[in-house]
């Protein structure tokens, strides 16, 4: 055996090569599926909570505007009518047919999605108008005033109607800084929930049930 050791020393060194390749092949395989397990279970998660804030605010009444945490009553709005409008045989049609303040949350609500891993920047990028004018319409009802003048500054830049619009990256940049150090430091959930409280006749009237269970 060792004599076939010395002779051969230089296949063992490739089968001890192949063993600690092989554990750290395992290892990694391990590790990626670890992180995908914790991704779908976040992602089932997150499922559970969207669709308990929808059954939860599907009939809204008065009562249970005025009783409900307002951050939770302006997420559970939003994603009912963001599951309806998905539902809907025209997007624009039923956007249309939303009275102004739940196109205002319906707009704020995707501004707050989009920015939420992303600048300011990148959801006037890929949205287009009648959203992007009501997401700062909305900002301006909604939001501080700081807040609301970066989100104008932010959408006029982008303004294909305003002939003054420039997209200066040095301003963009600037203007995403700001955005994000003010979204920091505001709870604009709860102050867009303020504003359902505060307009409870139109979310009354239109806002029902996506009767999904």
């Amino acid at each position: 055996m060792l004599e076939n050791m010395r002779e051969y020393w230089y296949l063992y060194l490739v089968l001890l090569g192949l063993i600690v390749l092989t554990v750290f092949v395992v290892k990694k395989a391990a590790e990626a599926s670890k992180r995908t397990h914790g991704r779908n279970q976040a992602l089932l998660a997150k499922a559970k909570r969207e669709k308990e804030l929808r059954d939860t605010y599907a009939e809204l009444t008065e009562e249970v505007i005025a009783a409900a945490p307002a951050d939770a009553l302006f997420k559970g709005v939003a994603l009912i009518l963001e599951n309806k409008c998905q539902k809907a045989s025209s997007t624009t049609a039923f956007y249309d047919g939303l009275t102004r303040p739940q196109q205002l949350i319906y707009a704020a609500y995707y501004l707050l999605t989009d920015t939420k891993d992303a600048p300011l920047s990148a959801f006037f990028r890929q949205s287009a108008q009648p959203l992007t004018g009501d997401a700062a319409e909305a900002a301006a009802e909604m939001f501080d005033d700081q807040t609301a003048g970066t989100v104008k500054k932010m959408f006029d830049c982008f303004d294909e109607e305003n002939e003054s619009a420039s997209v200066v990256p040095e301003v963009i940049d600037e203007l995403d800084r700001q955005f994000q150090a003010q979204a920091a430091e505001n709870a604009f959930y709860f102050s867009c929930g303020e504003y359902i409280k505060k307009n409870p006749s139109f979310f009354i009237k239109t806002v029902d049930s996506t009767n999904e269970k």
